[in-house]
């Protein structure tokens, strides 16, 4: 008899041993984008597993991705019923709605999801979704935001912290000046359906920042864009003509125009991958004409979720080029940049990013020859760690804390700030 129990006991743990083995095969396919090799691991285990959020996850996606929405709603439902707080699979419920051709379901669902703070990679998915649904009702869609931002600046103008340069003693505005910070700002997104998948993209916002301490960088800012983005599924197309004006302390200091494109397209369900390029022009206030220069740019991005969505990593590689309007300007470099970020949510309503970035300028010309008699080289180092909370669907409060060095051969370029700060921002749909 004992013998006999120990069997059963044996073949029970031998067959769930296998079960769940079948359910990481199964997961491992659906990240390959295997989909119908996982759909044929996972409907014989349905009598086993139905009720399981997992099982009920995984093979209601693949049923999704095999061209069966219908079921696929029926299976992530179940998922969600048991754990509502399950955000991919929510997600895919959305897209399940989407490919049934439930749109208010679909809608109600994306909205709910972008209203909790959703790593960048699902925003992305997110707003590609709402904006096909808006172009299949030709529906126009407004934001407003507005916002307000206060803080602590080490170095609020960006200034080096030598106080003598060529036996020259700088000024307060050219040295490293420290200050507490107040920002306010607001913008209008518009967003009007051609067809389907054709959309225009209109955005305006300004921004004024008051610095007590250093207030000669007093600033306000303004931007405009106009573009047309073509959404799909499972990629997006853009083109847009950009602009910019910025005044310190109430004189113009420079306004910039180009022309940016970019397209980035799923490569696997969690991986995305895009390219960007830009051309424009950047002209400076009468006293900094010689900084006026025509730019050129071209990058590569990617970005991967993992752990049902909660956690994002994100990377950018970028060169370009600056060709200055003068001939006699020392501003004419090159430029290549590196980006990494890393996000995770706690929750719906906590996230935290941390942001790395590297540029390297190399510049044509030799600075002030009477010191140096090589062409400059500047190394921007930037790092920062943000936390989110989504106090409500409308109101979201964020800590940042940024770190800046620019480690340069000409000591008067040469600097380092730390920034702090508290804002809160309100949306309008």
């Amino acid at each position: 008899m004992t013998k006999a129990l120990v069997i059963a006991l044996a073949l029970i743990a031998t067959s769930a041993w296998g079960s769940e083995q079948a359910l990481r095969q199964a997961q491992s396919l659906i990240n390959d984008g295997r989909h119908g090799e996982a759909r044929r691991v996972l409907e014989p285990l349905e009598a086993q597993y139905i009720g399981d959020p997992r099982y009920d996850y995984l093979i209601g996606l693949a049923l999704l991705e095999t061209g069966e929405p219908g079921r696929a709603v029926l299976a992530l439902q179940r998922a969600i019923a048991t754990e509502p707080r399950f955000a991919a699979a929510r997600l895919d419920l959305a897209r399940a709605y989407y490919a049934s051709g439930n749109l208010g379901e679909a809608q109600q669902e994306f909205e709910a999801l972008r209203d909790e703070n959703p790593p960048p990679a699902a925003r992305r998915a997110i707003d590609q979704y709402l904006a096909l649904i808006a172009n299949r009702q030709r529906r126009l869609r407004m934001e407003y935001r507005l916002s307000t931002r206060a803080g602590y600046d080490s170095n609020a103008n960006s200034a080096t912290a030598v106080d003598n340069f060529l036996g020259f003693d700088l000024i307060e505005q050219s040295r490293e000046t420290s200050s507490p910070f107040a920002e306010f700002g607001g913008s209008v997104t518009m967003l009007k359906p051609f067809s389907q998948s054709l959309l225009l993209d209109t955005r305006l916002g300004v921004r004024q920042r008051n610095n007590p301490d250093a207030s000669f960088v007093n600033s306000q800012i303004g931007n405009a864009s106009l573009g047309l983005r073509h959404v799909t599924e499972k990629q997006t197309r853009s083109l847009r003509l950009q602009g910019y004006q910025v005044e310190v302390d109430g004189r113009d200091n420079s306004a910039g125009l180009a022309l940016a494109g970019s397209w980035d397209f799923n490569v696997r369900r969690n991986l995305r991958l895009g390219v960007l390029g830009r051309i424009g022009q950047v002209k400076y206030g009468d006293e900094l004409k010689v900084k006026d220069v025509d730019q050129y740019l071209l990058g590569i991005t990617s970005n991967w979720t993992y752990a049902g969505g909660r956690g994002s990593l994100g990377g950018s590689l970028l060169a370009g080029t600056d060709e200055p309007l003068q001939a006699d300007s020392r501003y004419g470099r090159d430029t290549f940049g590196l980006r990494f970020t890393a996000g995770w949510n706690f929750s719906s309503q906590f996230r935290a990013q941390f942001t790395a970035g590297l540029l390297q300028s190399d510049y044509d010309a030799v600075f002030f020859e009477q010191q140096f008699d090589a062409p400059r080289e500047d190394t921007l180092t930037q790092l920062s760690v943000k936390l989110d909370w989504r106090i409500t669907p409308k109101w979201l409060m964020s800590h940042l804390v940024a770190y800046t060095n620019n480690d340069t051969d000409v000591d008067v370029f040469e600097f380092e700030r730390v920034e702090t700060s508290l804002s809160i921002n309100r949306v309008w749909r």
